[in-house]
């Protein structure tokens, strides 16, 4: 049942943009762990770990640099699940510093560690599968294509743990009204827009649409399992997905950015959309160069940069 948009086309873009936004998002991970180790009045170490690094906010910067060569591995496929595995390591050492710090793991950074991981594990998979064919052109795009799939899976199985995880923890009165307009009150407004403070607004005075935007959350977040049944159902899910996010961004101030960027990176139709160019000898395994790379990472890294730039600030009026 898998397919993908990327079937016949060099998957290069993709594993570039996985390792581009991962890469991005530890850079904010590594400025805001200097940032606290500097600051131990208001952020004091709770940790083995962070106490013995107390006092060397450079000392994220080290990690983070570790973390990239690891990523650089990945993006330029030179021995990427060593690279991958690599970063990883040390991506995990930098979340649990951070979490030491400020007192829980850092929700923006998952989604990019998730990604990672499931490339690593698609590739690994694969590896296993093709034994000594492993470093032929066919085998590497196949590689590359359950790499694509762990990926993805890895992503979903995040958006179904959160709904799960909210159904354990209260069962089926999350989707009560109190929820979410709770949640909504809880933050600041966006910014002072007339039209938004109406909808806001809107949701905290009606139950009955509080009830219906909490049944809608836990249903999209169930569908995440959809991103794993085919290209066009993956699309759907992908919209579904970021529709939420947007609603959430607008009602209760939380740009979780990655998780977007990685949808619109995976689950969009890129090769279709740039007319990439396709191989008539074998669309499905053999790697293919393509004009796609440049324009579709110039598009992706403008939008990172941009919400990495004003994800630790919330965008708040």
């Amino acid at each position: 049942m898998w397919s993908s948009y990327w079937d016949g086309y060099s998957r290069a873009p993709l594993r570039i943009g996985v390792a581009t936004i991962a890469l991005l998002e530890f850079a904010v991970e590594a400025w805001a762990v200097a940032s606290m180790v500097a600051d131990p009045a208001h952020f004091p170490a709770t940790g083995p770990l962070s106490l013995g690094l107390q006092g060397l906010p450079y000392l994220a910067w080290g990690i983070y640099a570790l973390v990239a060569a690891g990523l650089l591995a990945l993006a330029t496929d030179r021995r990427p699940i060593a690279g991958a595995t690599w970063a990883l390591a040390w991506m995990l050492l930098l979340s649990q510093w951070q979490t030491q710090l400020f007192g829980s793991p850092s929700r923006n950074s998952f989604f990019p560690g998730a990604a990672v991981l499931g490339w690593t594990l698609g590739s690994v998979w694969a590896r296993a599968l093709q034994g000594s064919l492993a470093d032929s052109s066919a085998a590497r795009s196949i590689r590359e294509r359950l790499a694509e799939a762990g990926a993805i899976g890895c992503i979903g199985a995040a958006y179904v743990g959160s709904a799960t995880s909210k159904l354990l923890s209260a069962g089926v009165t999350w989707a009560d009204a109190s929820q979410v307009r709770a949640l909504v009150l809880w933050q600041s407004p966006v910014a002072t827009w007339g039209w938004l403070l109406d909808y806001r607004q809107t949701l905290l005075m009606n139950p009955g649409y509080a009830q219906i935007a909490a049944v809608a959350t836990l249903t999209i977040e169930l569908a995440g399992l959809l991103l794993l049944f085919g290209k066009r159902l993956r699309l759907l899910a992908a919209i579904a997905i970021l529709s939420l996010h947007v609603n959430i961004i607008l009602l209760c101030t939380m740009p979780y950015l990655e998780p977007m960027a990685l949808l619109l990176l995976l689950a969009l139709p890129w090769p279709q959309i740039f007319r990439a160019v396709h191989d008539p000898k074998d669309r499905s395994l053999v790697p293919t160069r393509a004009a796609l790379p440049r324009r579709v990472l110039a598009l992706l890294t403008l939008l990172a940069a941009l919400g990495w730039i004003l994800a630790p600030f919330g965008w708040r009026g």
